[in-house]
């Protein structure tokens, strides 16, 4: 069985985290079968020459002088059947910090990393994780979540593994910078709605592409290629 396992790489960023202005925060992640790496990174990066576009992929500097190029980004994801993306959608504000999670924000946050992730390990494959490197007050953070997960595949998975767990910069890497858009897009609009200008723009051609009018909507677990869980404080505190 090991030899013909199916390995998947994922892509892990967060949005809206710590923003004061911002109810809800969003913690994402894109899966791909780890075989299929080489071609996508070699197609986004095509992608970047045709448009001119030589900067890093972020969300925050989105502008209306590449929209074109972040049009064609969604129109790549969208086209690419095992590109998959899964976020949790956490309004902060309705969080028991005292109760749940030791007056700990950093900790809270884990815990939903935790919780977005977890749906995604399947029996009878293997993972590569991949964050995005975040600065954190306790330096352990990753490595507990990365325990947390092995212990949860022990208890509740068949012959699935996690091969790789660690963080990295995302400005030499395409993959993280494509889940660092996505995410954006998603921690923008379930926080300013409509919003204005090219962000909206943005949002709304992904909702369209999506055939959806919005993200705070759970998906399905069924939904592999756009999948959102918008976390509700009376259904499941974790």
């Amino acid at each position: 069985m090991e030899k013909n396992k199916v390995i998947f790489n994922i892509y892990c960023d967060e949005s809206r985290v710590e923003n004061k202005d911002s109810s809800r925060m969003v913690i994402g992640a894109l899966l791909l079968p780890r075989r299929n790496k080489p071609d996508v990174v070699e197609n986004l990066k095509s992608l970047q020459q045709k448009y001119g576009f030589s900067r890093e992929i972020k969300w925050t500097k989105t502008g209306r002088r590449f929209i074109d190029f972040y049009k064609a980004l969604i129109d790549y994801f969208i086209s690419r059947p095992e590109l998959m993306y899964r976020c949790i959608i956490v309004d902060k504000e309705k969080v028991d910090y005292t109760q749940y999670h030791n007056d700990d924000k950093e900790l809270a946050f884990f815990k939903f990393y935790y919780l977005m992730l977890r749906q995604k390990l399947i029996d009878f494959k293997d993972y590569y994780v991949v964050l995005d490197r975040k600065p954190t007050r306790d330096k352990n953070r990753a490595r507990a979540l990365h325990a947390y997960l092995e212990s949860h595949i022990l208890l509740h998975k068949q012959e699935c593994s996690i091969k790789h767990f660690q963080a990295y910069g995302s400005k030499e890497n395409v993959l993280l910078q494509l889940v660092d858009y996505l995410t954006g897009i998603v921690g923008s609009q379930v926080n300013t709605g409509n919003g204005s200008g090219v962000k909206r723009e943005m949002a709304e051609y992904l909702l369209g592409k999506l055939n959806r009018s919005s993200f705070l909507q759970t998906s399905p677990l069924s939904e592999d290629k756009f999948n959102c869980f918008v976390w509700r404080s009376n259904e499941e505190e974790c």
